[in-house]
This record gives C-alpha cells, sequence and structure tokens, in this order.
C-alpha cells in the first residue's frame, strides 16, 4: 500500500488527465489526502465553497481514481484545512486560491462549467461523441430532436448497460440545444437529483420553487430514470411533471439500464408514457468503435500511441468505452510516471502480459489447467458433466478461453471438454461474451486467467 502522499499523487495524476488544466487548478492543486481508514479516504480542502463542490459534482470521479490505486471500494469524506501562508504553486486569475473570495472561485467556474445552471457537463458534446454501428441509430434520432424539439420524438428513451454512452449522447443533446435557442431553459438531472430535490422541498415547505424548476423549462433531461423503481410518492410527482411539460409541447428525454417495461415496480401509467415516443438503445461498443473511442481521448489528451498498442487496448477491453477511457487514463498516467513511452510492450505490461505471439505456444491443456485452478475445481470436472455452479462457470470460461486464445472450431472445443455438443459450447462463449460486457467481476477473472496462461 502507497503511502498517503504517494496515493494521492497518484489519484491527482489521473484527475489532471480528465479535466482541464483551469479546473483541476482550482479544484484540486491545494487538496490533500489526510487519512486512509477502514476504507474510507478523508480529503482536505481549503475552504468550505471547494469541498462541497468537489463533493457535488466530483465525487464519483475522484472515488473512481482512488478505487482503481488501491483496489477498494472507498468512501470519500472532506475536512477544511486553512492553506499555510506560501507562494501559490502557479499564478494566473484562476489559480491563487489564498487571495480570490469563495464568490469569485463560484464566478469563475460557473463560466468554466458553461451554462451551470441547466447542469449540462462541458466534455459531452456531439463534437467527442463517437459513432459506430452499437449507436449510430440512437445518435440520428438525437439529431432529429435537435432538428425538432418537442415534436419528431418525444418522449426520447435511451436505454443500456454501463458506460455505454447514454449520458454523452442526451447532454449533447442539451449542448446543441442550448447553442440553437439560447433564450430556451434547458435542465439536466438524474432522478436521484429529481427525487433528492422533491424530499428537500417538502421538508422546507418550498414544493412551488421545485415545481418552477423541473416544470418551467423547455427541455427536461433526466438520467438514470430507473430509480424512481419502487418509490411511489417520487413516481407520482414525476408523472406530473411529464404529463405538464408533454401537454406543453415541451422536449423530454429520459436514460435508464433497461427497457421502460423492465423497471420494476414502476405503475403502469409512467410505463406506457415512457413508451409514447421513441425508444432506442445503445449496445456495448464493437472493435472498430473502441479504437476510434481510444484514438479520439488520446487525441484529447494530447498522447501518442502507436496502432498497435491501441489495438491491443481495444481487444483486450470489450465491456465498455468508461472502461476503455479509465485503462487510457491509467496507463498514460503509469508511463508518464515511469517515464516511459506508452508503446505495445508497454501495454502489454500494465495487462499482466510480457510476451509477444506466445498465443500459438499454449496448449488447451495449459488454458484448462490455470481455469481450474483458478476456480478451485480438477480438470476432470472442467471435463466432465456436474452442473455445480462454480464448475459449469469454470467450464463455460474454459470453453470461451479455448475459442478466443487459441481460434479452436465448436466440435474440437467440445471433444476437449469431454465431448460436449457444438451448440453446448455456442451457448457457453455467448454467455460468457455477455458476462464479459456486464459483469465486472467475470471480466476481472477472465483478465487474470490471461495473465496466468501466458506468464
Amino acid at each position: 500500500m502507497k503511502d498517503l502522499n504517494s496515493l494521492w499523487q497518484s489519484v491527482l495524476s489521473e484527475l489532471k488527465l480528465s479535466l482541464s488544466k483551469t479546473i483541476f487548478q482550482t479544484l484540486f492543486a491545494n487538496t490533500d489526502l489526510k487519512e486512509y481508514q477502514n476504507s474510507v479516504a478523508t480529503i482536505s480542502c481549503p475552504n468550505p465553497y471547494l469541498a462541497d463542490l468537489i463533493e457535488k459534482r466530483y465525487y464519483s470521479l475522484v472515488k473512481a481514481a482512488i478505487d482503481r490505486q488501491t483496489g477498494d471500494n472507498v468512501s470519500l469524506s472532506f475536512m477544511i484545512e486553512k492553506i499555510k501562508s506560501k507562494e501559490p504553486q502557479e499564478t494566473g486569475p484562476l489559480f491563487n486560491l489564498v487571495k480570490k473570495s469563495a464568490n469569485t472561485i463560484l464566478a469563475n467556474h460557473q463560466f468554466l462549467t458553461q451554462n451551470k445552471s441547466s447542469g449540462l457537463s462541458p466534455n459531452f458534446t456531439f463534437k467527442n461523441f463517437v459513432v459506430g454501428d452499437a449507436n449510430h441509430f440512437a445518435f440520428a434520432a438525437a439529431q432529429g430532436i435537435v432538428k425538432s424539439p418537442g415534436i419528431t420524438y418525444n418522449p426520447f428513451f435511451v436505454w443500456g448497460g454501463v458506460g455505454v454512452g447514454k449520458t454523452h449522447l442526451i447532454q449533447a443533446i442539451g449542448h446543441e440545444l442550448t447553442n440553437a435557442r439560447p433564450d430556451w431553459k434547458i435542465l439536466y438531472a438524474s432522478a436521484e437529483t429529481f427525487g433528492s430535490d422533491l424530499i428537500s422541498s417538502l421538508k422546507e415547505k418550498t414544493i412551488n420553487k421545485f415545481k418552477q424548476k423541473y416544470r418551467k423549462v423547455d427541455i427536461l433531461i433526466v438520467d438514470d430514470i430507473q430509480f424512481i423503481g419502487g418509490k411511489e410518492y417520487i413516481q407520482d410527482e414525476f408523472f406530473h411533471t411529464f404529463n405538464s411539460l408533454h401537454l406543453s409541447g415541451k422536449q423530454i428525454i429520459l436514460t435508464s439500464d433497461r427497457k421502460p417495461e423492465e423497471i420494476q415496480p414502476l405503475k403502469d401509467r409512467l410505463t406506457s408514457r415512457f413508451m409514447g415516443g421513441l425508444t432506442v438503445d445503445i449496445q456495448s461498443p464493437d472493435f472498430e468503435m473502441r479504437v476510434a473511442i481510444l484514438k479520439q481521448k488520446a487525441e484529447q489528451r494530447g498522447v501518442s500511441l502507436s496502432e498497435n498498442a491501441i489495438t491491443f487496448i481495444a481487444e483486450t477491453i470489450e465491456s465498455n468505452a468508461r472502461e476503455l477511457e479509465g485503462s487510457l487514463i491509467q496507463i498514460i498516467a503509469q508511463s508518464s510516471a515511469q517515464k516511459q513511452i506508452p508503446d505495445l510492450s508497454f501495454v502489454r505490461t500494465f495487462f499482466g502480459i510480457k510476451k509477444n505471439d506466445n498465443h500459438k505456444k499454449v496448449s488447451h491443456r495449459r488454458i484448462i489447467s490455470v481455469v481450474a485452478k483458478q476456480y478451485q475445481v480438477k480438470t476432470s470436472e472442467i471435463k466432465g458433466s456436474c452442473r455445480k455452479k462454480n464448475i459449469a462457470t469454470a467450464r463455460h470460461i474454459a470453453a470461451y478461453l479455448l475459442r478466443k486464445e487459441l481460434q479452436l472450431p465448436l466440435e474440437q472445443v467440445g471433444s476437449i471438454l469431454g465431448g460436449k455438443d457444438h451448440t453446448t459450447i455456442m451457448h457457453a462463449e455467448e454467455k460468457i461474451d455477455r458476462l464479459f460486457s456486464t459483469n465486472q467481476q467475470i471480466r476481472h477473472q477472465i483478465i487474470e486467467a490471461r495473465k496466468m496462461i501466458y506468464s
């Protein structure tokens, strides 16, 4: 485990790659990691305003960076520690936090985040949205909304797994409409924020202010609407908000990790309204799209990666754009810290694969042996017919790796695994393919198995 200073410096290196220089310097340059115990990281900030801003807007970003550095599921807490009188590390209109008042910092941050009142992030625009087979229909529909908001597709419901670009797409619509119709009021919020605002308004007896915020808009964009499932009062209020906007011809845009009819428990009247417009899904990016995403993210950070390195990352991370970017950030941070070029050799080492062209030298016995050891079962059990969960999972992953790593025919894999039918092997491969995209635990187990196979 790194000491606190080294750990925080590694976290800051990741944040520096994810944020603009001005925002990073304004918010994080004078922060520190004061304590890390029992999976709680305590971060010191120079004033209450910055602590509140980081917690509200960048909590998940900081948490993800610390989680990656520690391998832990970390919670964050914040404390105030005044800056000791010293020369600032950098100078400029946004950097000298000692001399600036909280009000000035607030004004600067509002300018930097472009339309803070809308809730839109300046990073999520169509300019940096990669379009491919996985999302081209959703993208085309989004263009239709920009041209005719409130008319063409209303509501617009986008669903898909974690990290496939739903938030990016809907916020990009918001930015385009902000530019095209600057007099319109556009609001982006998560479903959790909607629920929290409602509860606060009830406690503070400001329900009219709440209604003014959510019903007096031209475009309402709500992320992760599945979180209102099972919350009856919040559902009732969202139903009335939806009706008020829809009857006025205002555009409603929603995202979820599942189809409207699969959000449970959700009142039928909401389900029918969610399905009353256009429902589209976004799939996990295919190989070509993953390559395009990596190239764009590397270019944004001013880093040059070889085609071989990019291809290798795209082949290794098959799940979603968020994990792709997270791995890229870690690779860039590590190569910078070690003063090495992030070439194919460095990237292979990062993923724990240190030899080139090892695929030809690996036998099917090696793959089965590694999987058996990883799942603590016998190789004979993997080749057998026992259907216990851990043995069946090991058998499916062995089939998957035999297909992926050795490119063996279905019939041959079936023969190796004790005479299984080729349709059984096909089913196993398809199942693990799906789990690799949606189940983080399975994905990491497969990556670890690959490391062991070629070690």
